[in-house]
């Protein structure tokens, strides 16, 4: 089990955690992997009770416009590692997954932590 701990104040403290996934799909699949992530959103709110903000380019080109980018915080690492589970044991999530599958060119996870308010300023 993994744990994202700060030390503040002397005490060791679990930190939020936010996951950005980039998802690219395959050419000519955007506007249908919006409608999946869109259901796998409603899916993750409903099982994980998260709501995830997920953001599409205005502007670029190449593969960046057929890629969207979802946020989503999740308590600790240890709360994001349990995820997989929960959502794999959905029925509709079990559903989904081999239509997102069918669309997806890539994805990558990356994992912030907040940064505490005494680092703020850091640098000036």
């Amino acid at each position: 089990m993994i744990f994202c701990l700060i030390l503040i104040g002397g005490e060791k403290q679990i930190m939020k955690v936010m996951v950005r996934s980039i998802m690219k799909f395959l050419p000519g699949k955007m506007a249908e992997g919006m409608k999946l992530e869109e259901k796998h959103m409603a899916i993750a709110s409903r099982v994980l009770g998260i709501s995830a903000k997920c953001y599409r380019p205005i502007s670029g080109g190449g593969d960046s416009m057929r890629t969207i980018i979802c946020e989503s915080e999740f308590d600790s690492l240890a709360a994001f590692e349990a995820h997989p589970k929960k959502m794999g044991a959905d029925p509709e999530m079990q559903k989904l997954m081999p239509k997102f599958e069918a669309v997806i060119d890539s994805i990558e996870v990356e994992f912030y932590t907040p940064v505490p308010t005494m680092y703020h300023g850091v640098g000036k």
